[in-house]
């Protein structure tokens, strides 16, 4: 066949690939039905082969560079989408987020540490007779005092000011970028969450305890029961994301069942190496950890704000205690949900290391 004659016949294709292109820019895919898709995708494959035969027999060049920018233009609009994934978006934060925080050994390790210490120094403080002078000696005696005054008037305010809640959002931000910046030296994030969990927990109980009034002590725990659920669980998942980053640097070492296959450089059907432990350079493996630490950090920073706009409007407010415990109720219902219901590893999923 001559060339000519070859242009001629495949011309017509090319134009109605050319148009349904223009069309396909100017609307959704889904607007344009699944035949004018299929017939695209066929006129796309076409195309292609025709790029590679003009390459092949050295056809004319500007039969050639039309070619390559028909085959680019019609291969940007079969592969890339404009339009946001609703759907990945949706499974992304409901199910893969939970599943991932939920398995991750490093939240886990805090978790455990944060609360098996906020109990312990709790204990401790509302129980002198076990621990004299417990409080004193973690948080201070001065603090102490301080803190009693504050909670003799803390609740039955009309509200707080944008200017509070901001101030409450830049304290819990502080608390977890402390958190996760620390933790990535590994000691240092551990220190830091227990340090906050015995002072917190050393709080609580001296609160607690006999030795404090009896109006401040309910005036306290109606203060704080209302945003705690968020604010604790926001600390530990910042504490977490850090560990992560740091185990990271320690130890760049990750299975090969748990990587993205973009991640792993020996990718392979046989089901034996996928129990294998692949060493990385600690760039590399800071760069995975990274992206394993993202969605813990992000429901840490989303649970931070939570936490802080109930602090500022619902805390200190007239609202009945009633009203406090029922938010309080919904807010753990909501954790409890997101993390553990949600987050339960299904079909044989392991944790990550």
């Amino acid at each position: 066949m001559k060339v000519a004659e070859l242009i001629e016949k495949r011309r017509r294709n090319w134009q109605e690939l050319e148009a349904l292109c223009t069309s396909m820019e100017m609307r959704r895919k889904k607007k344009m039905g699944a035949r004018a898709v299929s017939r695209f995708a066929s006129l796309y494959r076409a195309a292609c082969a025709d790029l590679a035969l003009a390459d092949s027999y050295q056809l004319p060049p500007n039969i050639v560079e039309y070619l390559h920018q028909l085959v680019g233009r019609a291969h940007n609009q079969l592969y890339r989408s404009r339009s946001i994934d609703w759907t990945g978006l949706v499974y992304n934060l409901f199910v893969s987020t939970p599943r991932h925080i939920f398995a991750d050994r490093c939240v886990q390790l805090c978790f455990f540490l944060f609360f098996g210490f906020f109990i312990l120094s709790w204990v401790l403080a509302a129980n002198p007779y076990l621990y004299p002078g417990f409080a004193d000696e973690v948080v201070g005696r001065d603090s102490l005092d301080m803190m009693v005054e504050m909670h003799r008037d803390s609740v039955g305010h009309s509200g707080v000011s944008p200017s509070g809640a901001t101030s409450y959002v830049q304290h819990n931000t502080s608390i977890g970028l402390q958190c996760f910046a620390l933790g990535i030296t590994v000691i240092g994030g551990i220190g830091t969450l227990m340090f906050n969990a015995t002072y917190l927990g050393t709080v609580f109980g001296h609160m607690s305890s006999p030795t404090v009034p009896d109006a401040v002590r309910d005036n306290f725990f109606e203060f704080v029961l209302a945003h705690g659920p968020f604010e604790l669980t926001a600390i530990v998942l910042a504490a977490g994301a850090g560990l992560r980053l740091g185990m990271a640097l320690i130890s760049p070492r990750h299975w090969k069942s748990e990587l993205e296959p973009g991640e792993d450089p020996q990718p392979d059907e046989d089901i034996f190496s996928k129990t294998r432990l692949l060493a990385f350079d600690r760039i590399d493996s800071l760069k995975i950890a990274s992206w394993r630490s993202l969605p813990i950090m992000g429901a840490s920073a989303t649970l931070f704000c939570l936490a802080a706009m109930i602090e500022a409007w619902i805390s200190p407010s007239a609202l009945p205690v009633e009203v406090k415990i029922t938010v309080m109720i919904f807010c753990s219902f909501l954790l409890m949900i997101y993390f553990i219901v949600l987050g339960f590893p299904r079909g044989g999923e392991s944790a990550t290391r």
